[in-house]
């Protein structure tokens, strides 16, 4: 029964996922991590957030967060350490995921959602983030993982900074009252007070010398979106409880890797969003968790993997089951049991909500041909519409 009427959309929920927005997870060793993210894969720090005021116990480098963006979004991954997660929320110790962050349609969507998710999961937080600026409401799934829904996202522009902290007294702790004040309102109150704008900008040491469909780059490729989460789950059928009759996903296939059968989940048209696997797979892959990214063009990916190869990094031997819907693409693991999966093309789902078939498993590299003939309107591939850097 369609119970909330959502925008003029009669929903089961009160909000509708659009798209998987961000990603986090914590890290043994911080600097490695991020100069892993910001030199290898040529992620843009894009903000810190210090926590060492709160907790001058632990040393400046574990007590601040780093933030991370592929395109004009504050972010799309949050790093921070193990051991500024032990200090925030001991019950959490250890855990690998941070978040997973799905973006909705509105700030009345996520105001909704506070309430339903309060009856039907477990509410961890509500309000609005500085760094980020993003209205939200965080809550656990079965296994304890936290999905954010959120509405807002702060756009960092053409100079590369984020806002200052002197705009962080808009961050809130509690339910927003509606309706608020629009960003450019909270921009001009700022300039009354004669507050300087300039936030953090991350400065680039390396050259620019990787010349990339036109633009010098300091590496081979530019990852353009994220793409995809994996989630290692106890129990699959309450996972896909969750996923499905909460957060509303939908699940597009259902295949078995080693044995184990693993769900693929997705939020709009393409073929997957959210892979859930169950743990008994963890120790045989040799990760906890993954994230995938995706890249403009298959000359890039072809790039990016002899380039982070020649960076010395693992390149990763997986099953080709675990990214059905996934043309062509390679997993590669930094300092962290975090993969990453960088990939072109993926598969979309038809208006019959049917996935193609056969279902479609990536080549080995080794296979890649030197050139594709493109998918077309088959394939999920949006356009990368934001500056390079």
């Amino acid at each position: 029964m369609m119970a909330y009427n959502v925008e003029g959309i009669l929903l089961d929920r009160p909000f509708r996922i659009r798209r998987i927005g961000h990603f986090g997870h914590h890290t043994h060793d911080i600097s490695a991590t991020v100069d892993f993210t910001a030199s290898k894969l040529g992620l843009l720090p894009s903000d810190q957030h210090d926590f060492h005021r709160r907790f001058p116990e632990l040393g400046k480098t574990d007590a601040t967060g780093w933030f991370f963006r592929c395109a004009s979004d504050h972010h799309c991954l949050v790093v921070a350490s193990h051991k500024l997660l032990a200090t925030m929320e001991p019950a959490r110790t250890g855990e690998i995921v941070n978040q997973l962050s799905w973006q909705i349609g509105s700030l009345q969507e996520v105001v909704d959602a506070i309430e339903y998710l309060d009856k039907n999961a477990k509410l961890r937080r509500v309000g609005r983030d500085a760094p980020g600026s993003n209205y939200h409401a965080y809550a656990y799934d079965p296994d304890g993982y936290v999905n954010e829904v959120y509405y807002g996202m702060e756009q960092i522009g053409w100079d590369g900074c984020s806002k200052p902290d002197t705009m962080y007294h808009q961050a809130l702790k509690t339910c927003p009252e509606l309706p608020r004040q629009p960003e450019y309102l909270e921009v001009d109150d700022s300039h009354t007070r004669n507050e300087h704008l300039n936030g953090f900008r991350w400065r680039e040491s390396r050259p620019a010398s990787y010349p990339v469909a036109g633009i010098l780059m300091p590496q081979p490729f530019k990852l353009t979106h994220l793409g995809r989460i994996t989630l290692f789950v106890s129990d699959l059928p309450t996972s896909l409880d969750f996923y499905c009759n909460v957060m509303g996903l939908k699940v597009t296939e259902r295949l078995k890797v080693r044995g184990h059968e693993c769900a693929y989940l997705r939020a709009d048209n393409e073929h997957h969003t959210l892979a859930l696997y169950p743990n008994a797979l963890r120790d045989i892959l040799g990760f906890s968790a993954s994230y995938g990214m995706a890249v403009a063009t298959y000359e890039q990916l072809k790039a990016a993997r002899r380039f982070l190869q020649e960076q010395g990094l693992r390149i990763l031997n997986v099953p080709a089951e675990l990214s059905p819907g996934v043309r062509y693409g390679f997993w590669v693991q930094g300092p962290d049991p975090v993969a990453v999966h960088i990939y072109y093309g993926m598969d979309r789902i038809g208006r019959d909500g049917i996935a193609p078939q056969p279902t479609t498993l990536p080549l080995s590299a080794s296979d890649w041909p030197e050139t594709i003939v493109h998918g077309g309107p088959a394939w999920y591939d949006p356009a990368f519409l934001g500056p390079w850097a």
